[in-house]
């Protein structure tokens, strides 16, 4: 049986509606128009042959088997994508080129502020970010993948060297007109009557969740779940959850109609750490961006202290 084809394209509109929850803001944000981006949806649909997205309170949702389907479609995306990167870094030189495995959280708070003020300095740094699950990063790391990776995995592995970055707090997450929506922190138990928004497994986000049922001895229950963290910040902001997030992943997603509260819990905390192949010595560009990393945390430290640590935590 001949294997049908599947254009990048049909991929990229359906990850673009989703966190968006909107045909046409997608289209503008991929400059096509809304038929284009319906019709490369249900071409996507007709390939792989199941039905993708459901709207439920006028929300767009993906339907379960786009879930089951999500991780192969991100990667698939970005295959396509680092394919591009690395066509144009070699284009434009390529010796500055640096793969980067992280959460979207690390991107934003010190990756990318990192990058930016290299650049300023005149060294033309050219990233290419890999946004994937935490479980990935270490195998990423040792196949020499990526040059070195964010993560707030933990292990022990001779062949790596890990470098401790920060803990950042357990946060939650809700609309503004919540009856969790206030000042100041909240309790754990205060949040377990409200249904959740189940993040994915291997996350530090689901990890903490698990911790928060031991201490607690009950079960959160959950109103639905997603794989990024766009689309789960949709589904909170349209009412059908609240989210448990780390802390720069929280201020992350805290705008438009979100806010984020601190949880009062000395538990849950995530580690977030660096780590490269022990036996491979950086290039003097990538060396430079991890040294701008740490740099970054610690004015991180000291713009939100009540929410970071970068001392790492006992036991």
């Amino acid at each position: 049986m001949r294997r049908p084809d599947l254009p990048p394209k049909l991929v990229q509109s359906f990850l673009t509606v989703l966190p968006m929850q909107s045909y046409t803001q997608a289209a503008h944000t991929l400059n096509l128009t809304q038929p284009a981006v319906t019709q490369h949806i249900s071409r996507l649909e007709e390939t792989v042959g199941v039905r993708l997205i459901e709207r439920s309170r006028g929300v767009v949702l993906p339907t379960a088997e786009a879930q089951a389907l999500m991780p192969e479609l991100e990667r698939f995306e970005q295959s396509a994508k680092l394919l591009f990167d690395k066509a144009r870094a070699v284009a434009e030189g390529g010796r500055n080129s640096l793969q980067i495995a992280t959460p979207t959280s690390l991107v934003a708070h010190l990756l990318a502020p990192a990058t930016a003020e290299i650049r300023k300095s005149g060294t033309g740094v050219f990233p290419v970010f890999r946004e994937v699950d935490d479980h990935r990063v270490y195998d990423m790391v040792r196949a020499g993948e990526v040059d070195f990776a964010l993560t707030s995995m933990t292990g022990s592995d001779t062949a790596l060297s890990c470098t401790f970055l920060l803990s950042d707090r357990p946060c939650v997450v809700c609309p503004q007109d919540h009856p969790l929506a206030g000042a100041g922190s909240v309790r754990i138990e205060d949040i377990l009557p409200f249904e959740l928004i189940r993040p994915p497994a291997d996350t530090s986000a689901n990890r903490t969740i698990g911790i928060f049922e031991k201490i607690t001895q009950a079960e959160f229950t959950y109103a639905a779940e997603a794989s990024r963290l766009m689309t789960m910040e949709a589904m909170a902001r349209a009412g059908l959850g609240v989210l448990i997030l780390p802390a720069l992943s929280a201020q992350l997603s805290a705008h438009s109609g979100l806010v984020f509260r601190p949880i009062d819990t000395e538990e849950g905390w995530r580690n977030c750490q660096l780590i490269r192949q022990r036996h491979l010595r950086p290039s003097p560009v990538a060396k430079q961006v991890m040294e701008g990393i740490q740099n970054k945390v610690k004015v991180l430290e000291m713009a939100v202290p009540e929410l970071l640590s970068l001392h790492m935590p006992l036991g």
